[in-house]
């Protein structure tokens, strides 16, 4: 057997014990106890090999309120986490990028963040301009 006949034999046996799998991770956007509105919140799932994959996206609403519902067929467990673009503290032009991981236990579950607090800074933070 060649290299590609493996190669397609290791992508059908992973394929074949391929689950799908989803999380709903909602919660309210505030910065210096104010509630923001029109923050960009995009739920990924990480993957190793390829890039990660983008299961949903919403802007918060008026309230700072976000729900987002994802879901992704993957051997293995899912590793899903927020990316959030906002303008909290950031330099004029600019905004802020941070990542938040969901634990594996909300897998199939609701994760309530409750309160995001971006006047917070998370670690691996980026700040685009």
């Amino acid at each position: 057997m060649n290299a590609l006949s493996l190669a397609v034999a290791a992508c059908l046996a992973m394929a074949t014990y391929a689950e799908m799998q989803n999380v709903t991770v909602k919660g309210v956007a505030v910065c210096d106890k104010k509630v923001l509105h029109n923050v960009l919140v995009e739920l990924y799932e990480k993957d190793t090999m390829n890039p990660d994959d983008l299961l949903a996206h919403i802007h918060t609403n008026a309230n700072g309120e976000f729900q987002l519902y994802g879901e992704h067929d993957e051997a293995g467990y899912i590793r899903p986490y927020l990316r959030v673009r906002h303008n909290c503290h950031a330099k004029p032009n600019c905004a802020r990028i941070a990542e938040y991981q969901i634990p594996q236990s909300a897998l199939g579950d609701v994760y309530d963040m409750t309160f995001l607090t971006l006047d917070i800074k998370v670690a691996g933070e980026t700040e685009v301009c």
